[in-house]
């Protein structure tokens, strides 16, 4: 699927410093607007400052984890793509994640390829919503 994300906003949120960073910038050469948080709580905090249309999140992070993070963002938005990219996943936090409404799972370390062809399901997603202004 070749949809382009470019113009569209995400919020990726993982607690390895360098592997957000790295991770911005590929995402920013993209064409994507990225906001970065390092935990849970901050993100929470830059999504409903932000508003961003697409969210990648690690699981396991201090202060709040990525699970709590997206039920608090299902609580205020129940439409915006959640992508999971974590290295460890149990059968309870699958059914979790499945009640929570999250749109795919990657497996870390992420591999890009599958990373943006879920990013750009997502896009696709968006666009598909009815009384979308997504270009």
């Amino acid at each position: 699927m070749k949809i382009n994300p470019q113009g569209f906003s995400i919020l990726f949120v993982d607690d390895e410093g360098h592997a957000r960073e790295v991770m911005a910038k590929i995402l920013r050469q993209k064409g994507l607007f990225v906001h970065t948080a390092g935990d849970g709580r901050e993100g929470w905090n830059l999504f409903k400052l932000h508003s961003p249309e697409i969210i990648v999140t690690d699981i396991s992070m201090p202060v709040m984890n990525g699970i709590e993070m997206s039920r608090e963002i299902r609580k205020i938005c129940s439409k915006t793509p959640i992508i999971i990219a974590s290295a460890y996943l149990h059968m309870q936090c699958l059914l979790e994640l499945e009640k929570i409404g999250i749109h795919s799972y990657i497996q870390k370390p992420i591999e890009l390829e599958k990373l943006f062809s879920s990013i750009a399901s997502c896009c696709e997603d968006i666009r598909n919503l009815p009384g979308s202004k997504a270009f």
